[in-house]
């Protein structure tokens, strides 16, 4: 098993650095499991679900099996607006906690 930890944005300038990643991996380790964390995503686009759609296609084209672990609250809560937590293994995990919220005074 490989793991894939993104962090940050993941958008239109970011989202083909992480497929060309997944697909490095494939190419070099040919793994049967590819997990890509997602606990550091700030943002997520619809460049970068595409890109984590994409990235599932080419690992389930050489029987590998790519899931998402630890989605952020963000990252969570965009791939259920898109109707894909259970695409990518997710729907049967509770959503994310929020934070530890700060006081205004």
């Amino acid at each position: 098993m490989t793991r894939i930890i993104a962090c940050g944005e993941i958008d239109i300038s970011t989202s083909g650095q992480l497929y060309r990643g997944v697909l490095d991996v494939l190419r070099r380790q040919r793994p049967s499991r590819i997990e890509v964390d997602l606990a550091g995503v700030t943002f997520l686009d619809a460049s970068g679900v595409r890109a984590l759609l994409m990235s599932q296609t080419a690992a389930a084209e050489v029987g590998c099996d790519l899931t998402l672990v630890k989605p952020s609250r963000i990252a969570h809560r965009v791939l259920e607006i898109v109707c894909l937590l259970e695409t990518f293994g997710l729907a049967a995990l509770p959503p994310p906690s929020p934070g530890p919220r700060r006081l205004h005074r």
